[in-house]
């Protein structure tokens, strides 16, 4: 944020630009919360903020489990059989992984090029499907896109329709995988499980943040190495692991998940399709400490930021992440934030380039931002033209 500050200082020096231009501030995602803040801790600097899918009630991800209901009733509005058949995947998937046979025949299930190496990599597994099941629907655009992976538009209503022509709890779990995963082929005629399954939902939970279920796996695989594994294949994981975690190392998002965006998720199982969880928050703090020499703030981010006077806010009807949004107008506020929640939209869909199948409430939201955008920019030129004929008459007096 002081950055950006410096920036528009910058700018309005380079550029010999008077008080009187106004600048305004957009950004999704976690950018969304940094246009919020920018507006409403600097409002002598940003004439306004436009906010999609901003995330600034934290607290709502750690005490409910939202998000993955969110995620969940994506899919139970295609079908409600389509959570019924993923509760059922996972039941299957941890009976079948208890033994051998079991290991064999799941494997077998969800096209993987070889049987589970043991009963917990059914963690692996989940971690793998769950990624692709919520992605699905956080990326849910109504148009190809690959921001991971090249999936189809709408990829959850396709998985979901996957899933009820399989009529199976693995058949279900094979749907998302295939969709997510083999969208063009490109996995080939069966799924890796050291280089795709461990790769990926290791990489699922550490977007997320999840870093107790990463301790776990880190677990499982000195364990599952140094009991099976021949030497050759072992240093081949390894170098994948280390790439790995050469890439967490150069990318800030790991480090705020153990600073100020401390957001681990439970869940029930119930009113969503996910296993029962509980996050670790002792394990959290222990592996973020390991990690990088630091501990959470859980609620710095709200303590410290937040206000009524934040511009205005979007955040898609279809977008788990909405669960932590600002989901209406703040009592009190005057009429200066604006809340809009957008029909089947996912993450940060306005933001996005113009497309012939955007649904019309995008379209929608994109006018009024410009609407509201233009008041912006007239409010602040008369409120600062009059600041400047106040100080000229003050100098001459």
């Amino acid at each position: 944020m002081e950055d950006f500050n410096t920036l528009n200082l910058h700018i309005r020096k380079k550029w010999s630009m008077t008080q009187q231009t106004p600048f305004i501030t957009f950004g999704g995602s976690y950018g969304g919360n940094l246009a919020l803040w920018l507006r409403l801790k600097n409002p002598n600097l940003w004439a306004g903020a436009i906010a999609s899918s901003a995330t600034p009630l934290k607290h709502l991800l750690r005490e409910t489990n939202d998000f993955a209901r969110i995620e969940t009733e994506a899919y139970g509005n295609v079908s409600e059989k389509c959570p019924e058949l993923v509760r059922k995947g996972w039941e299957e998937l941890y009976e079948g992984a208890k033994t051998v046979s079991g290991r064999v025949n799941v494997a077998k299930s969800l096209s993987l090029c070889s049987p589970l190496p043991d009963e917990r990599a059914a963690d692996d597994v989940h971690g793998w499907i769950s990624g692709a099941l919520e992605t699905m629907v956080q990326y849910g655009y109504p148009y190809e896109t690959s921001f991971y992976n090249l999936i189809p538009g709408y990829p959850f209503r396709v998985t979901c329709q996957k899933m009820l022509k399989a009529n199976t709890g693995l058949g279900a779990l094979l749907s998302a995988a295939d969709v997510y995963y083999n969208y063009t082929g490109e996995a080939g005629g069966c799924f890796d499980f050291d280089a795709l399954v461990m790769v990926e939902s290791s990489k699922y939970w550490k977007r997320k943040g999840d870093y107790d279920r990463l301790q776990d796996q880190e677990n499982r695989i000195k364990n599952r190495y140094k009991k099976n594994s021949p030497k050759l294949i072992r240093k081949s994981f390894d170098s994948r692991m280390s790439k790995l975690k050469w890439e967490e190392s150069n990318m800030a998002w790991g480090y705020q998940t153990c600073t100020e965006v401390y957001q681990p998720m439970p869940t029930n199982g119930v009113t969503d399709f996910e296993l029962p969880y509980k996050p670790n928050r002792t394990a959290y703090f222990t592996e973020c400490k390991r990690r990088w020499g630091v501990e959470p703030r859980p609620d710095w981010e709200e303590m410290t930021f937040m206000g009524a006077d934040i511009g205005k806010g979007t955040s898609g009807q279809l977008d788990p992440w909405r669960a932590a949004g600002i989901q209406s107008t703040p009592k009190g506020s005057d009429g200066t934030i604006i809340v809009r929640i957008i029909e089947s939209a996912a993450h940060h869909l306005d933001l996005r380039a113009a497309h012939p199948l955007d649904p019309w409430s995008v379209v929608s939201v994109r006018r009024e931002q410009k609407k509201v955008m233009r008041k912006w920019i007239t409010e602040w030129r008369e409120s600062h033209n009059l600041l400047t004929r106040t100080s000229n008459s003050l100098n001459s007096s």
